[in-house]
């Protein structure tokens, strides 16, 4: 069967083929009625990019089309920030009438190539949540079929050869933190992140690193722990290790994320010392459940389900634009300054 194309409908119609294409892409450009009939004819025809938003809104159910599945590979280390992401993918999927399927991937399978079952199958698009190894990435996009990451690796210019990437904003908003430490009168301030896991945590780096030398203070290498750990510093006993390995104790310390902080809090709490009176802490991620902690944690807030809303319209779009180029997408974030940053008295 002939494959319709937007120039077939057009050519049915007697419309010029720019006005066919800005009616399926429900542009107000167009009047409503033409959109209606442009809808109507191309669904009648078979073309088979109609967005089921279209669809809906024109009252056109498809009842014979398949459903489209959207897979979403993540690591087994979901929290309720990997949570309410899914539910904004989960929201936008069902918003656009596609299937959910979950699946995580262990370490083992990661290691010996391992893909899910459902891969096999009739699947739409494939959304990747965790930063996995190339050999597993690569692996992944041989299913021909549409692919957005959720981060990538440092590299990313090597890694976007694979699909579209979104990222969440990290250098200008963790320069900004660590630029209101010195304006407070920090001076000796850390970091705790490993910078070679993924592009983001080492823009957090580069943020963090930057505002130091834009004040004209040198890096410290002996209070700062940005070097590989096998949990990524996610588990409390490298954090730990890490702070047992600084020269000294900072003023401050900015950590990558809102899981580390909380850590260097606890560990920090074990040595005697409190936050902020002690040291300044900060992270990312604004996790809801660290609101429930004293001292309420200086962070940057990432609206986690319109993210994961983000990924799920980017994958429809490159479903539907497959020759345009890779995309590198961030997405906006907000700094929130709370106690845990505030200078001793």
């Amino acid at each position: 069967m002939t494959k319709v194309t937007i120039q077939d409908v057009a050519k049915e119609l007697g419309l010029s083929r720019n006005t066919v294409a800005k009616a399926l892409n429900n542009s107000d450009k167009v009047s409503w009625e033409t959109r209606f009939l442009v809808v109507e004819k191309a669904y009648e025809m078979g073309y088979s990019k109609l967005s089921p938003v279209v669809l809906n809104q024109f009252k056109i159910h498809n009842k014979t089309a398949k459903t489209k599945t959207i897979v979403v590979l993540a690591r087994r280390e979901l929290s309720v920030f990997w949570n309410s992401i899914i539910l904004g993918i989960s929201d936008e999927l069902n918003k656009n009438g596609c299937k959910l399927q979950i699946n995580f991937i262990s370490e083992q399978d990661e290691r010996e190539l391992v893909t899910p079952l459902e891969l096999q199958g009739d699947i739409s698009g494939i959304i990747m949540l965790s930063v996995f190894s190339p050999e597993y990435v690569e692996k992944i996009v041989n299913q021909n079929t549409p692919v957005v990451f959720l981060d990538g690796p440092v590299d990313l210019d090597t890694h976007n050869q694979y699909g579209d990437t979104i990222l969440c904003e990290g250098k200008n908003s963790v320069r900004k933190i660590t630029e209101s430490l010195i304006d407070k009168g920090f001076k000796k301030i850390g970091f705790i992140g490993d910078i070679t896991y993924c592009k983001s945590i080492y823009d957090r780096y580069r943020g963090y690193a930057e505002a130091l030398q834009a004040a004209g203070i040198p890096l410290d290498e002996s209070v700062i722990a940005s070097y590989h750990a096998k949990s990524r510093f996610y588990a409390i006993e490298d954090v730990r290790m890490a702070l047992a390995r600084f020269a000294y104790i900072p003023d401050a310390i900015v950590c990558a994320n809102d899981d580390i902080a909380l850590d260097v809090i606890k560990c920090l709490k074990e040595k005697g010392l409190s936050v902020p009176n002690d040291v300044a802490v900060t992270g990312y991620d604004d996790v809801e459940s660290m609101s429930q902690f004293e001292p309420f944690l200086t962070t940057v807030k990432v609206d986690n389900q319109r993210l994961g809303r983000r990924l799920v319209q980017q994958l429809i779009w490159r479903s539907e634009n497959e020759t345009f180029p890779n995309e590198i997408i961030y997405i906006g974030v907000e700094v929130i300054n709370r106690k845990s940053s505030e200078r001793r008295i």
